[in-house]
C-alpha cells in the first residue's frame, strides 16, 4: 500500500437488510444493515456501539442508500459487546474475545516500565482466582472501546472508570503492552526522542503512542486469556485480502487519492453499483475494523529497515 494513499481501506461483510425506516422522531437509524461473520473466524471485532448519524457537523436523520452521508458505522450493525461480571465483583470476562479483565483499574499513574510489573504482582496474589494476568496489547485494550455514548469511551456498567472532573476523565489513559517502532519526533514536547507505547484514551476516546518514563504517567487495567488480534491474511489473487481470522474481505487498493469523510462514504458506495471485484456490499470500515489491520511492527522512523514504511501488513 502507497504511503502516499491516506483513505482507509473498504471492507465487505456479509449482509442482511433487517428493520424498518427511522421516524420522523428520532435521530435514531432503525434500518441498520446487520453483517455476520463467517463461522470459521478465529475472533470477532466487537461493534462500536456507534449509534447517532451525523453529516460533516450536526446529527442528522437516518439518509437512505445514495443520499449523502448514507453508509456511516451506525447503519451496520455488528457483533455486539457483551460482559459478565464475577460474583467477587474483581473481574470481567468478555464473552465474545473470551478475555476476561479486571474490573476496576490501578489507582495510581506509572510509567510503562513499572506497568509491565504489576501483572506479576497480581498473578502472585492470584487475583480474582487466577495467576495469568498480563498488559494487554493494543488491539485487546481497543476491543473493550466502546462509543455508545462516550466520555467515558468503554461500558461503566461493567468497567470502572474513576474521576472527579471532566479534565481528570480527559487524562484517562490506560497502557498498552504494544511498544511504538520509532522514537517520539517532535520540537516542541519534552519527551523528544524517546521510546513510546501505545495507549487508549478511555476519557476523549483515542489511540495514542506515549513516552515510556518521560512526562505524565498512565493507568492501566490488566487482562488474561487467549492472545487476541492476530491477523491471518490470504491474497486472494483478484484484488481482495481476507482475513481469516476476522472473515472480513478488504480491497487490495485503496482510493488512491485523499477526500473528506462525505465523499469517502460515498465512493465506498459507487462501488456497489458497479460489482466491484465482483462485489456488492462495500462499505468503510468502522474505527476497530481499520484498527485490526494496523501492523504496530511497521513505522516511518523505525529502527528496523526491514519494518521502514507505512503501518500496514505489506500483504495487503
Amino acid at each position: 500500500m502507497n504511503a502516499n494513499k491516506v483513505l482507509p481501506l473498504f471492507i465487505l461483510g456479509i449482509l442482511t437488510f433487517v428493520g424498518c425506516s427511522s421516524s420522523d422522531s428520532t435521530f435514531s437509524d432503525t434500518s441498520a444493515i446487520t453483517y455476520t461473520i463467517p463461522a470459521q473466524a478465529t475472533y470477532s471485532i466487537i461493534d462500536t456501539g456507534q449509534t447517532k448519524i451525523y453529516n460533516a457537523t450536526v446529527e442528522i436523520f437516518a439518509p437512505a442508500i445514495g443520499e449523502p452521508f448514507y453508509g456511516q458505522d451506525s447503519q451496520f450493525f455488528g457483533v455486539q459487546p457483551s460482559y459478565t461480571k464475577s460474583v467477587n465483583g474483581l473481574t470481567v470476562e468478555d464473552n465474545v474475545t473470551g478475555l476476561t479483565w479486571q474490573q476496576d483499574h490501578s489507582t495510581n499513574p506509572v510509567y510503562w516500565t513499572e506497568a509491565k510489573t504489576i501483572p506479576a504482582t497480581l498473578n502472585a496474589a492470584n487475583y480474582g482466582g487466577y495467576s495469568d494476568w498480563r498488559l494487554p496489547s493494543i488491539k485487546e485494550l481497543y476491543s473493550i472501546w466502546n462509543g455508545s455514548s462516550g466520555w467515558p469511551y468503554i461500558d461503566t456498567n461493567y468497567f470502572t472508570v474513576n474521576y472527579t472532573s471532566e479534565m481528570e476523565l480527559s487524562h484517562a489513559i490506560f497502557w498498552s503492552s504494544t511498544k511504538y517502532t520509532g522514537l517520539l519526533q517532535s520540537t516542541v514536547e519534552p519527551e523528544t526522542g524517546s521510546e513510546m507505547a501505545f495507549g487508549v484514551n478511555f476519557g476523549t476516546g483515542h489511540i495514542k503512542a506515549y513516552s515510556l518514563n518521560v512526562g505524565p504517567k498512565h493507568l492501566l487495567r490488566c487482562v488474561r486469556g487467549d492472545i487476541y488480534g492476530v491477523n491471518n491474511f490470504k491474497d486472494n489473487g483478484d484484488g481482495t485480502i481476507t482475513d481469516s481470522a476476522t472473515g472480513l474481505m478488504w480491497s487490495q487498493t485503496d482510493s488512491g487519492v485523499g477526500m473528506d469523510w462525505e465523499h469517502a462514504l460515498a465512493f465506498a458506495q459507487s462501488k456497489n453499483d458497479v460489482n466491484y471485484l465482483g462485489h456488492d456490499d462495500w462499505r468503510l470500515p468502522n474505527t476497530k475494523e481499520l484498527q485490526n489491520i494496523v501492523d504496530y511492527t511497521r513505522s516511518p522512523d523505525v529502527t528496523d529497515t526491514t519494518k521502514v514504511g507505512p503501518a500496514i501488513e505489506s500483504a495487503v
